[in-house]
């Protein structure tokens, strides 16, 4: 008889133990850690890698078409909050929260750009996109690897056409999105928490990208869903496809487009403009978050400001009533004694 957790499937089934390491001899080195092939801002994206998701059971297949969590409509997005200025510390930072997956974004600079900088009339942008290892349960080390990596390579390409770089000579702006939590639609809710993060940090920009993600269904029919949760991506069928689009609202033009799977025409002009519709919506909310980011700032600084004044004017107070309390105090009588 099989056990209960190689019922469950393999995605739930425990990890191999790792080989146990040598020890080092008395005296000898410790061996070094491994070499690390990605930098600390990105490498280059890998050539053959789709992120399709990872395919559960024909069995639970099925329930992607049946309905959506929560009841939600295919043409839904699930509840989304978005909070500009969310780290104190940072030149500009961002927290957006999509359903249930969480990112945030900080920017930190202008700094030098060093060396490189020296050939280049136009700034740099250098990004760097981490999934805690906390993020998700379905996807597996080496998968989130290989997601960071296109992941990454397409925001930078995506954000640098946004970016007035021209502007920054021999400058240098450090941008670090962290995927608290991965429940879908991770890339275009990325975009989304940079762009925020840059326009919160003042730097100049043509305009905000916002982004949207639809599924198109496999099989008769090519309904297309709107946002998925990370429940319904893997319960999608072998022959399901992916569009994520991005786009600049204020300007109404394309700074993203990516997709994975078979798109036919007809579906595909459906998807663009279902996610362009959804994108421009993101592209309001973004900017009305950023608009409440600057009243709160510049209602703290008049708080701060009244604060200051009403602590001058009583420093000023008290040092006037010590004056006069000097000025009414009486003249000692001096007398001399006769000689």
């Amino acid at each position: 008889s099989s056990s209960p957790i190689s019922q469950l499937g393999p995605w739930l089934a425990p990890p191999a133990p790792p080989a146990p390491s040598p020890m080092p001899a008395l005296g000898d080195p410790y061996p070094s850690a491994p070499f690390e092939t990605k930098s600390a801002h990105g490498a280059l994206p890998p050539v053959s890698y789709v992120p399709l998701p990872q395919r559960r059971s024909a069995a639970v297949a099925p329930s992607a078409r049946a309905g959506r969590p929560g009841g939600r409509r295919p043409e839904e997005t699930r509840p989304c909050r978005l909070q500009a200025g969310a780290v104190p510390n940072a030149a500009g930072s961002a927290y957006v929260e999509q359903g249930r997956t969480k990112i945030i974004a900080t920017v930190y600079g202008p700094r030098q750009a060093g060396d490189r900088a020296q050939q280049s009339a136009e700034g740099f942008l250098f990004l760097d996109l981490s999934f805690a290892p906390f993020s998700s349960r379905f996807v597996t080390k080496e998968e989130n690897e290989k997601r960071t990596l296109l992941y990454a390579s397409i925001l930078q390409r995506t954000l640098e056409s946004v970016v007035l770089l021209d502007r920054y000579s021999k400058m240098a702006f450090d941008l670090s999105l962290l995927v608290l939590e991965d429940d879908g639609a991770v890339l275009t809710a990325a975009l989304a928490a940079a762009s925020m993060a840059l326009a919160d940090g003042k730097v100049e920009m043509r305009d905000l990208a916002a982004g949207a993600t639809v599924h198109l269904l496999g099989g008769p029919g090519g309904r297309l869903l709107l946002d998925c949760e990370g429940e319904e991506e893997y319960a999608l069928p072998e022959d399901s496809a992916v569009l994520h689009l991005g786009l600049c609202p204020a300007r109404g033009k394309l700074c993203l487009l990516h997709s994975a799977g078979p798109l036919p025409a007809d579906a595909f002009e459906r998807a663009v403009l279902l996610a362009k519709e959804t994108a421009e919506a993101v592209g309001n909310e973004m900017r009305r978050s950023l608009e409440e980011c600057v009243e709160r700032r510049a209602a703290k600084r008049k708080r701060r400001q009244a604060r200051s004044a009403a602590s001058a004017a009583a420093a000023e107070e008290e040092e006037e009533e010590d004056e006069e309390a000097a000025g009414e105090q009486p003249d000692e009588d001096v007398s001399v004694a006769p000689s």
